[in-house]
């Protein structure tokens, strides 16, 4: 299968090697969106002409993208047709098989670009999707952006406070990775924020903490790292900015679940003899493989009979929370009083 990895891609964008198709998708929707702009700017500039650079969308018929196809560049190198968000899915048989058929003669001077920039294929790659990709093996390519390992986000961070002139260490870099996730376009765009909150220099610990937005997971973490320490106060300032916040009381029960889960994995996998990033191996810890290591930490403060009855106490609450007519905060602050108290924790 004619497959372009992404470095391919940006080398022959670099060169100006062009195809006479390019079909670009995958779940890393920015990287699709950024190296579909940087494609179309290397074959028609920054501010291409109506006459040689044709837009259609999810919506366009076929019968108006096919006759693009032959249009002869004007003043122009090549005629590009881009189809953003190209309705697969939509089309019937019959004109699948027209299109593909138009997608086997497309013309020299005619580069066609499909860019799947939002959608993605329902289920496991519908057969529609497997025919387009099939037809780049004969007459063009693909490029799938996957989604990027927490160590490659770290390292897009880092490169990219250097190019604005900033020294990121790799610590720092997994800490924003911690705190804000690993959507490629969200981490970008606190960095960027981060950049212009910190002026200049080297980034620090406490730049970050003043800066980035920290997303749910993160900010029930500091919650629950408070209730394994027993800091009453710290854990129900904690909540308290949770509700002030307005998350939903059943996503923060959720949250708090998700911690006791990973700490008792955890747990169980150190008393078996393996590390705890093993524990990754077997569950779906696909980019959140930094949850193990802080499970590990706070699971050391607690014994494994501690936390099965933590577990006990957060699924009673998740019961009589799906009730009906329950005041769901309080609900929520009795549990938080429950963990930090169970195994007999040194409230401070």
């Amino acid at each position: 299968m004619a497959k372009l990895s992404e470095a391919d891609l940006k080398r022959e964008i670099k060169n100006s090697s062009f195809r006479k198709f390019y079909f670009l998708y995958g779940e890393e929707k920015m990287l699709v969106s950024s190296y579909t702009r940087k494609l179309i700017e290397k074959i028609c500039g920054k501010n291409p002409s109506d006459f040689n650079f044709h837009k259609f969308t999810e919506n366009s018929p076929i019968d108006k993208i096919i006759p693009a196809l032959d249009i002869i560049p004007f003043s122009s190198e090549y005629n590009c047709v881009y189809v953003e968000d190209f309705g697969l899915e939509k089309l019937s048989d019959s004109d699948m098989k027209t299109f593909l058929k138009a997608v086997d003669g497309i013309p020299d001077g005619t580069i066609l670009i499909i860019s799947m920039k939002t959608l993605s294929p329902s289920g496991k790659k519908p057969a529609v999707w497997k025919k387009l990709i099939e037809k780049a093996d004969k007459c063009g390519v693909c490029v799938e952006f996957g989604l990027k390992t927490v160590p490659e986000l770290r390292k897009i961070l880092i490169s990219r406070a250097e190019k604005n002139g900033f020294t990121l260490s790799p610590e720092n870099a997994a800490r924003i990775t911690e705190y804000a996730g690993t959507d490629l376009n969200t981490l970008k765009n606190e960095l960027d924020k981060l950049c212009a909150f910190a002026g200049s220099g080297t980034i620090t610990a406490e730049q970050i903490e003043m800066t980035i937005t920290k997303n749910l997971s993160a900010r029930v973490f500091d919650l629950t790292d408070a209730i394994t320490s027993g800091d009453i106060n710290a854990a129900f300032n904690r909540l308290g900015l949770l509700f002030y916040q307005r998350e939903e009381p059943v996503i923060i029960l959720a949250e708090i679940a998700n911690t006791y889960v990973d700490m008792y994995r955890v747990r169980m996998a150190v008393e078996s003899g393996m590390r705890a990033e093993e524990v990754a191996k077997n569950f779906d810890y696909k980019r959140k493989e930094f949850r193990l290591k802080k499970a590990e930490r706070s699971s050391s403060r607690l014994t494994t009979d501690t936390i099965s009855r933590c577990l006990e106490y957060i699924a009673q609450t998740n019961s009589i929370m799906n009730s009906s007519g329950v005041n769901k905060r309080s609900l929520l602050e009795q549990l938080v009083m429950k963990l930090i108290t169970a195994g007999g924790y040194r409230v401070k």
